[in-house]
């Protein structure tokens, strides 16, 4: 049996409804066998789960009005195989506690996108700057004598200085105009990085706890998917 481990900051918001939705949505599932419980990075132990949390997942159909805060120790780290955090603020307090959970260590986003060769979308990311760089430069240079001879003449010529400024303001978008596929396609990629944090609720509204468990249920459909396959 597969023993699985959430880790908030309090251990009543996120983790605590990761932990009820992940067994929720396994109970029907006969090849998955997993013990899970969750935990708080900096957990008073006995606190109840937040009022909007409790609301929010008796919307969903469960129950978590019985869940107890508890703070994480190295005897949780250790029974763990996975351990899934929910931003990468707690995976870097984790990590620092317990250097040895590295290889089992995620946030949970990270591990339900895992499919996601971050790597490769931020080296090509870094292509497209360095090309952009380059271009800019060689277009400046190309147009380098127009330029100075603007900018000579709005010196001497004061009369002339809105003119010669708008001339500059076009010179200027059309080496930016030139730029924009690239820029563009930056844009695009960016898009495709999934954020790797589960919106913190703690203190706002029920609507806010929504959006959270929202996001937690969307990357545990994966991480379940993702269970399913390794059978």
């Amino acid at each position: 049996m597969m023993n699985i481990l959430f880790v908030c900051t309090g251990n009543t918001c996120r983790s605590s409804m990761a932990e009820a939705m992940l067994r929720d949505m396994i109970e029907n599932e006969k090849e998955i066998h997993l013990n899970i419980y969750s935990r708080g990075v900096s957990a008073i132990d006995g606190h109840k789960a937040s009022k909007q949390a409790i609301r929010v997942m008796k919307d969903d159909g469960i129950d978590i009005s019985r869940h107890r805060s508890r703070l994480l120790t190295k005897k949780d780290i250790e029974n763990a195989d996975l351990v899934l955090t929910m931003t990468t603020n707690h995976k870097g307090m984790v990590l620092n506690l317990y250097p040895d959970a590295k290889d089992k260590l995620y946030t949970l986003k990270e591990f339900a996108h895992k499919d996601v060769n971050v790597d490769d979308i931020l080296d090509e990311i870094n292509s497209l700057y360095i090309k952009i760089n380059e271009k800019r430069e060689y277009l400046m240079e190309n147009r380098k004598g127009e330029i100075q001879k603007l900018r000579k003449r709005r010196r001497e010529i004061l009369k002339e200085l809105e003119e010669i400024d708008e001339e500059l303001e076009n010179w200027e978008q059309d080496i930016e105009g030139e730029l924009e596929e690239d820029k563009a396609k930056i844009i695009r990629l960016q898009k495709k990085i999934p954020s790797l944090d589960i919106k913190d609720p703690f203190g706002q509204p029920t609507e806010v706890y929504r959006d959270s468990a929202d996001e937690i249920k969307e990357a545990l459909k994966r991480v379940v998917e993702g269970l399913k396959e390794d059978k």
